[in-house]
């Protein structure tokens, strides 16, 4: 057996335990992490998923287990600690290494188990914060994982910089055509934090200023009382602005049924604070939606191609708009599109996640 026969056997052989929050490829927040276990799957020979809340799961590929601690029927917190214990005796054992996603929770709960059985615990990390939680994380970790610098600011010898995961069969190159209105899209959960409020704003200095139609479309929903609050706040004033004919809120939108609301937009809009580079600003990209963004990842990308796309704030937003229709629209799209494509494909990053174990 040759050297590269041997390597492929190994790979092949490969068994992992993925956990994560949601496995429900419905959800419009967690829909894409459906995905990611897809294509993870098709790099190793085993997968578990040990997840807090489980919703449609159909179409994962024969090699996938799914395991859920139980949140679908209702929240119970001593129910999830002794399930995650139960499953994780069962499951850690099994598998080569341990692939613990967004929380720092379960990476911490997990490395008991992966220190008793000697398993590798590699743990994905991209929100910017530091706290205690993720300096425990990265003490008890064999190796962390971001998709930028930004999304990890804690200084570590464990850390590798890999890239955000967008599928690109999903989010396809579409040209866009030109036509007599403006549509402007938001894809994210309804917080505070996102600046829908200023979005707004800027949607009335367009009416005000355009004579073309502006549609605005809100993609995204509240997960807590005070985005409840916060969603009530954007109602009254888009009521206040005069805006009822150009904002439509729609909701929660699984992320497999996005593109073509990405496609029909002429311009993303992304406001986020997060340091960490957010998958929808790749979505839209990857599609030929051309983007304006506050996020601070994101403004490091887009700056190299053109600083139109990036907001330093948000009083700059209709002159950036300006700025932005002055661009060569099907040229700067394919080129925005084609950066994702090949730097940022799932494809890519599961095959570099999976590399992590070997």
């Amino acid at each position: 057996m040759n050297f590269g026969t041997k390597l492929l056997t190994i790979c092949y052989n490969m068994k992992l335990l993925m956990i994560t929050r949601k496995i429900d490829k419905d959800d419009g927040l967690a829909g894409f992490t459906f995905n990611w276990v897809k294509k993870l799957s098709s790099n190793v020979d085993k997968i578990y998923v040990m997840c807090l809340e489980k919703g449609n799961a159909d179409g994962l590929p024969e090699n996938v287990t799914v395991y859920s601690l139980g949140k679908e029927k209702g929240k119970n917190r001593w129910r999830e600690f002794w399930r995650f214990h139960k499953y994780a005796v069962k499951l850690v054992p099994k598998v080569d290494g341990v692939f613990a996603h967004q929380n720092p929770e379960y990476g911490i709960l997990i490395s008991l188990w992966t220190k008793i059985f000697r398993k590798r615990l590699v743990a994905w990390y991209a929100h910017g914060g530091v706290g205690y939680k993720l300096k425990l994380l990265n003490f008890l970790g064999n190796k962390m994982i971001s998709s930028t610098p930004s999304g990890f600011k804690l200084p570590s010898k464990k850390l590798t910089i890999l890239h955000q995961g967008i599928d690109t069969e999903m989010f396809d190159y579409q040209s866009k055509d030109s036509h007599d209105s403006l549509t402007l899209l938001s894809v994210s959960r309804l917080s505070e934090k996102k600046n829908i409020h200023f979005m707004l704003d800027l949607i009335k200095q367009l009416k005000d200023k355009s004579d073309k139609k502006i549609i605005f479309n809100i993609i995204g929903t509240t997960s807590n009382l005070n985005e409840e609050q916060y969603l009530d706040d954007l109602y009254n004033k888009v009521r206040e602005l005069g805006l009822d004919d150009n904002v439509k809120f729609l909701g929660s939108i699984a992320n497999d049924r996005t593109p073509p609301f990405y496609k029909e937009a002429d311009i993303f809009l992304n406001y986020s604070d997060t340091a960490s580079l957010d998958k929808t600003i790749l979505e839209a990209m990857s599609c030929g939606t051309l983007v304006l963004t506050s996020n601070e990842s994101a403004k490091v990308i887009l700056s190299k191609i053109n600083k139109s796309f990036c907001l330093d704030n948000f009083d700059q937003a209709f002159d950036k708009m300006m700025e932005i229709n002055t661009l060569d629209k099907n040229i700067v799209s394919k080129t925005l599109s084609d950066l994702v494509k090949s730097d940022h494909s799932l494809d890519h990053l599961m095959k570099e996640i999976a590399d992590c174990f070997r």
